[in-house]
């Protein structure tokens, strides 16, 4: 009988570990949609759209887990031109962004 090896843990991404691996770019589009999601929070803003971000498709599953932590829904979308990767960030009672 073979000899199987037991699963590794994988630890969730957390501030402070999986955000200083990001490179300079990666992390700049993570730290705009952490503004989004501080404006949405203040009530500054109803929503924030962020439109043709670079690299925001690297950060996206970092962004969303963002997102979620502070109650708020993020929506990504890919608009029919290529390339082009929409980010909504706003209000979980928001039915068009649920």
């Amino acid at each position: 009988m073979e000899d199987v090896d037991s699963p590794s843990v994988i630890v969730f991404p957390r501030r402070g570990t999986a955000v200083d691996d990001l490179d300079g770019a990666a992390s700049t589009a993570l730290a705009e949609i952490d503004a989004a999601i501080a404006l949405v929070a203040a009530r500054a803003a109803r929503r924030v759209r962020l439109t043709a971000l670079p690299f925001v498709e690297a950060v996206g599953g970092l962004a969303l887990a963002h997102a979620t932590a502070a109650g708020m829904a993020f929506r990504f979308e890919r608009p029919e031109r290529e390339g082009v990767v929409t980010v909504t960030i706003g209000p979980l009672d928001r039915p068009d962004l649920a």
